[in-house]
């Protein structure tokens, strides 16, 4: 099973959602997604809004693979679970409040997460997922890497 979240945020995250649903026209592997705010029409993957905490960690625990928005919760959670992570980041000012794209970069050219800049390329990402080595950063030092590019990205 694959699972995907477009997280909490009350903006429209339809893009990832239909990128998603079409990934699971064409793979045979079920795909859950948890859509919160974002209403989009699914015709092949299982969808709910929202759910309790354990159930997403239960859900994020049986995975064979996560596809996340940019948010650092859900990514920094699953890393530290060693989970195969492809990660999709929402648009500024029109996805989300701010820039997902930064840390999502960093972390792919860091090798730990596959980041997919254009949601056509997900069927591809998430192939290339299965035999990736991810690297997984160590309790911790997620939290001091994003501190240190918080900070370069806004000094003061």
């Amino acid at each position: 099973m694959i699972f995907a979240s477009l997280g909490t945020m009350d903006m429209d995250f339809s893009r990832m959602a239909e990128a998603v649903d079409n990934l699971a026209a064409m793979i045979g592997e079920e795909i859950v997604v948890q859509t919160g705010y974002t209403d989009y029409p699914y015709k092949y993957a299982r969808y709910f809004k929202f759910c309790t905490k354990d159930e997403m960690q239960r859900f994020i625990d049986e995975a064979s693979l996560l596809i996340l928005q940019g948010g650092w919760g859900a990514i920094s959670e699953a890393m530290e679970k060693k989970k195969r992570i492809v990660v999709i980041p929402r648009h500024d000012k029109v996805e989300h409040i701010h820039d997902q794209f930064q840390l999502v970069r960093k972390l792919d050219q860091l090798g730990c997460v596959i980041g997919v800049f254009d949601e056509k390329e997900l069927p591809q990402k998430v192939k290339e997922a299965y035999s990736f080595h991810f690297k997984s950063l160590q309790k911790g030092n997620a939290e001091r890497l994003i501190r240190k590019k918080l900070t370069e990205w806004f000094p003061d």
